[in-house]
């Protein structure tokens, strides 16, 4: 016998592994020092690098994650935490 899952939960669930998808897709496709996505080679932000972004906005909001998504403004994110 299955156990019964509301569709709220279940589309929780759901947004939270697709977060998790993209995020892993947008650690592949990152800026590399010549201007160009490191996995692809194609300018970036390639295409791919894109469409993740836009994903792991549009599911974040129902991803069961504590911390928010990160912003995309940081070119360099290696980077973060340094003053100029």
């Amino acid at each position: 016998m299955a156990v019964y899952q509301s569709q709220a939960v279940a589309f929780a669930q759901y947004a939270t592994a697709q977060v998790a998808y993209h995020e892993q897709a947008l650690a592949l496709h990152e800026l590399d020092g010549t201007g160009c996505c490191r996995f692809c080679g194609r300018a970036w932000p390639c295409d791919e690098a894109r469409h993740s972004r836009r994903m792991v906005d549009h599911f974040s909001q129902w991803a069961l994650i504590d911390e928010p998504a990160p912003t995309s403004g940081l070119v360099r994110t290696y980077l973060k935490g340094c003053r100029p």
